[in-house]
């Protein structure tokens, strides 16, 4: 188990990855074995973790399996971390401090006087993923999928719909649902529908890059 510092900065990067995958939506859903696996921490750890971030009200479990939202108190942390990151929180050491493992469209700026810092950063294909994603919703009753796989594909659908609305979008999340997506359209074994959206996504996935 790693020692008391070392969890206060993985706990600090579970949050802020779990942020970044909801875009702050306290609505969007994410499970926190994926966000656990993409930072390389055992199930222990990442079930470790989870319980301290939902006991302070960080986090909260939305579905059986490992589904997390983060609250309103989680976004108010992270992005206070993150706005002084020389300081540490009630929560978290400073981030300064932290090595993120993961980390798209954003900027850290250290060490400067009096200095701004700006960045734009856009998603050049958003309507066209909104389309794709009009289109998956309108099918979505007719598809063949159990439950856990439904309850996954509208969380997908809520998150890339937070990435395109988003001043910030990050490729990597708007890849990792597409492909979560895909996934579940492969398996839905012998539903027309479904073949007929899986081609949309590798065009949508060529054009991200």
């Amino acid at each position: 188990m790693p020692s008391i510092e070392e969890l206060r900065k993985m706990r600090f990067q579970f949050l802020n990855l779990l942020y970044e995958k909801t875009g702050g939506d306290k609505f969007n859903r994410v499970s926190m074995w994926d966000i656990g696996s993409e930072l390389g921490y055992e199930r222990n750890v990442t079930q470790s973790i989870s319980q301290y971030l939902e006991g302070e009200g960080l986090i909260e479990y939305a579905t059986i399996g490992g589904g997390i939202a983060i609250t309103h108190y989680g976004v108010r942390e992270v992005e206070e971390a993150i706005s002084h990151p020389e300081k540490p929180t009630d929560y978290f050491p400073p981030v300064n401090v932290i090595n993120i493992h993961h980390m798209e469209g954003s900027q850290i700026q250290q060490g400067t006087i009096s200095s701004n810092q700006a960045g734009t950063f856009k998603l050049t294909n958003g309507v066209e993923i909104n389309d794709f994603l009009k289109l998956l919703k309108e099918q979505l009753p007719d598809l063949s999928l159990n439950p856990e796989d439904r309850l996954e594909i509208k969380s997908d659908i809520s998150t890339l719909q937070s990435q395109i609305e988003s001043s910030r979008p990050k490729p990597g999340i708007i890849k990792e649902s597409l492909l979560s997506i895909q996934r579940i359209l492969e398996g839905a074994t012998g539903a027309i529908v479904a073949q007929q959206l899986i081609p949309y996504i590798p065009d949508l996935l060529a054009v991200l890059g």
